[in-house]
């Protein structure tokens, strides 16, 4: 009764959903493109013959975890074919940016049963991997009646969402019993998913957001372009602030005024979270009167140049790599906080507001090291980077002592590679 009642809400809210869809496209025009999919018709059709893995990663930070583990998948099982969807046409972008047409991409279906039939009728898949949170009663129960093999993998669960979870226990707790195997990243992810189904076989795998690559030919690039940036022959001191939501910018551009009176060649990269988003940010800018240059129209970062807007899609490892400090955002709106990992795994110091529930473990680990620093204003941004800058060992340690952090913490893929197998075992 539960997922009947849900799926009739769902089916209600439909046309909200494509006028949602249709208010998103205002700032990225994907966002109105290949509907069909997202009703289960599929835009391209599975290679015969082939065994269907399907995995899906709802957006970027998602699909940039996916990337390792689906080489890895690819090399273990070559016979197969991967199809992977997303939610946003930013994961898309990524997706297909990194592996290209090793992987077929469609977006998921809506959470209707008539839907997703449709769509699982074409594809025939084998094995479903959904990645961190995406836990869909339909889907779930829809591979379940067709003896597809379902995996939750990279799963974490916060205090927040259990507590939404629990209210919805009918309903959320039948779909989780269904899934065949939940790796978890942290035991404290593991004893929340067991709260809501003690039943479950849960292992843990590790954050598989440690496992992520970075492009060989970065650190020469980066130091090509810094070298670039330089004003008569020293390097501009550089904070970036990334992965920012809606009444960030405004406080990290005070901080940055205040930057300037101490260090008036310090150069700031921002790096909206949403590209719908990046216009929105632009005006701020210009309205707070400051000299910048666009990423998107690749505008060149010359002296008198204050701020980089970095209005692209894909580069943040590379913006990373050509900073000294990182703010990391959605953590000074009540939002949970964003990935930590990208710029640690760059030997970066790291700072961010105290909101961060969806990165807990990782962010103890580096408050405990060092690494990162918790910061609630305008002022604290601004001391914690005239502070570092002005005390290059400082700089240096509490980089190391970042990426420190990421690389003990390594090895999720070979885990989660290895359960897998004994999951699949028969099937591919």
């Amino acid at each position: 009764m539960p997922r009947i009642i849900y799926t009739a809400l769902f089916i209600a809210l439909i046309p909200a959903y494509f006028i949602r869809l249709t208010w998103r496209g205002i700032g990225n025009k994907k966002y109105l493109q290949r509907w069909g999919e997202r009703l289960g018709i599929a835009n391209v059709r599975p290679t015969k013959d082939k065994s269907i893995i399907w995995v899906h990663a709802v957006s970027v930070g998602e699909v940039n975890a996916s990337i390792p583990l689906l080489r890895t998948l690819m090399e273990e099982y070559p016979g197969a074919e991967f199809l992977v969807t997303t939610s946003t046409p930013t994961g898309s972008d990524i997706l297909l940016s990194k592996l290209g047409n090793k992987v077929k991409h469609q977006y998921v279906p809506i959470d209707i049963p008539i839907c997703i039939n449709l769509f699982i009728n074409t594809w025939k898949p084998k094995a479903l991997i959904l990645l961190e949170t995406e836990i869909w009663p339909n889907i779930i129960n829809c591979c379940k009646k067709k003896g597809i093999v379902t995996a939750l993998v990279n799963a974490r669960l916060s205090e927040k969402s259990k507590s939404k979870y629990l209210r919805f226990n009918s309903l959320i707790q039948p779909a989780i019993n269904s899934i065949d195997l939940i790796l978890a990243q942290y035991k404290s992810d593991a004893d929340r998913f067991k709260e809501i189904a003690a039943d479950k076989k849960i292992k843990l795998c590790g954050n598989l957001k440690f496992d992520q690559e970075m492009p060989e030919e970065l650190e020469s690039i980066s130091q090509s372009i810094r070298d670039s940036w330089s004003i008569e022959g020293k390097r501009r001191p550089t904070l970036i602030a990334a992965s920012t939501h809606e009444g960030e910018e405004v406080i990290v551009l005070e901080a940055f005024k205040a930057i300037l009176e101490t260090i008036n060649d310090a150069l700031l990269i921002v790096v909206p979270r949403h590209l719908e988003r990046f216009n929105r940010v632009k005006s701020l800018i210009e309205e707070q009167g400051f000299n910048f240059s666009s990423r998107s129209k690749k505008e060149d970062v010359t002296n008198d140049v204050q701020i980089l807007l970095g209005d692209t899609m894909g580069e943040l490892n590379f913006l990373y790599s050509v900073s000294d400090v990182a703010f990391v955002g959605g953590s000074l709106i009540d939002h949970g906080g964003q990935n930590l990992l990208e710029p640690a795994a760059q030997g970066l110091p790291l700072c961010s507001g105290p909101s961060l529930r969806n990165f807990v473990e990782i962010s103890e680990q580096l408050k405990k090291s060092s690494g990162l620093k918790i910061i609630n204003n305008k002022q604290e941004l601004a001391d914690y980077f005239i502070g570092l800058v002005n005390d290059e060992n400082n700089l240096k340690e509490t980089g190391q002592a970042s990426k420190a952090i990421f690389m003990k913490n390594r090895g999720a893929i070979e885990i989660i590679k290895g359960t897998l197998k004994n999951s699949f075992k028969g099937l591919l």
